[in-house]
């Protein structure tokens, strides 16, 4: 069983960039380290190994291992902007769905993956034909690390094989807790890598969490704050570092990693809503105050369920309306929802962070500020990353 290395994923993520432009010959673009190790059609038969080209789909690299990898498939996804009309890094008006596995996903990013495995599933039909079968390995950088996820955890179930590894490199989060916990235990492997100041794998918010679940990522940047450069897949982004750049290694033990410490229990006092910034230290204290406060009053696991069935609902319409149930049980559960409102306008930025009443519209629109900049700052890092 040999994993991926750092350097030779990145590179893969980077080279499902080339997928699609202008009709050239993504293989000028394959670099001898990968030609040495996977082996790609020159042609859009996703049957045999080859390119995915397809602008309603999404565009992927479907390969065959060669040396320590025979017998190996890679499924390396780009990165891209999601279909049916809405870009799924500017809409924070997020809906929730069941996975292939019957987990709760991102409505979007399901979306996407269902358009994409009939094309997969030739190819790994074909590839399982192989006696010597070995890993399937699903890579994918940002919406593509999302796409490589669900890849992964479809693969995964469908007795294709029981060696299935997943890397991503700045992928958003793609479910709620009991997705990123089947995947985490469904993979062999699961390498996320992060960048300490790219927001995009703080995204979507509460109550999605990323995978591995209860573990630790990869962080191979120290960056602070939040900045769009740092969500660059190559090296061309200014004075941060790209994806490719910081993997460069041979050894995945060489690399740091970070805990998910975001799933410890957090409530935060309203008075002290002044430490707050914009950071993504702060998304992960704000979404810890979320699902603690979910978690408190009994609503995490129904405002889940309810999102997966409702129609012309946003998640985000649905804590706000909880939120204010919970406020109206108590004095201290009030305190805990105005302590989390408060933080949250002033991450946001807001000329006020007084937070006059808990009624719904009050606690929407308090939402809709700390959304609307989050985003803006994920819209701006997904334009300038590689091929968008």
């Amino acid at each position: 069983m040999t994993a991926l290395s750092p350097k030779l994923a990145s590179e893969l993520a980077l080279f499902a960039y080339t997928i699609g432009r202008g009709g050239s010959n993504p293989e000028v673009d394959l670099s001898s380290y990968v030609k040495k190790r996977f082996k790609f059609q020159n042609d859009a038969h996703s049957k045999t190994g080859g390119y995915i080209f397809n602008k309603q789909t999404g565009f992927a690299a479907l390969g065959h291992g060669d040396g320590i990898y025979k017998g190996d498939a890679i499924i390396a996804i780009r990165g891209t902007r999601l279909t049916s009309g809405h870009d799924w890094a500017t809409n924070a008006q997020v809906g929730l769905t069941g996975s292939d596995n019957g987990q709760i996903v991102h409505s979007g990013f399901q979306r996407t993956f269902s358009l994409l495995r009939p094309q997969l599933k030739k190819f790994l039909d074909e590839w399982r034909q192989s006696p010597n079968r070995g890993a399937v390995h699903c890579v994918g950088h940002s919406l593509g690390g999302a796409l490589a996820t669900l890849t992964a955890d479809w693969v995964a179930t469908s007795s294709y094989t029981s060696n299935v590894q997943l890397y991503t490199f700045g992928a958003p989060r793609v479910g709620l807790s009991g997705f990123a916990s089947a995947n985490t235990n469904r993979t062999n492997k699961n390498y996320r890598c992060t960048h300490g100041a790219d927001a995009v794998p703080k995204v979507p918010l509460w109550p999605f969490v990323q995978s591995p679940y209860k573990g630790f990522e990869f962080r191979l940047d120290g960056g602070y704050g939040i900045c769009y450069k740092a969500h660059g897949m190559d090296p061309l982004t200014g004075a941060v570092p790209g994806y490719l750049n910081t993997a460069k290694k041979e050894d995945w033990g060489s690399l740091q990693k970070a805990a998910s410490d975001y799933l410890h229990p957090v409530r935060l006092d309203y008075n002290k809503r002044y430490q707050a910034s914009y950071s993504n230290y702060w998304v992960d204290r704000l979404s810890a105050a979320l699902i603690t406060l979910l978690k408190d009053t009994g609503h995490y696991v129904g405002i889940a369920l309810q999102g997966a069935i409702s129609i012309g609902v946003s998640l985000y319409d649905l804590i706000a309306q909880a939120l204010v149930k919970i406020a109206d049980a108590g004095k201290t559960a009030a305190s805990q929802v105005k302590g989390l409102l408060g933080h949250m306008l002033v991450f946001a930025g807001a000329a006020s962070s007084e937070v006059k009443d808990l009624t719904y519209k009050t606690i929407r629109d308090i939402f809709n500020k700390m959304l609307k900049r989050l985003y803006r700052s994920v819209n701006e890092a997904i334009k300038r990353s590689n091929g968008l």
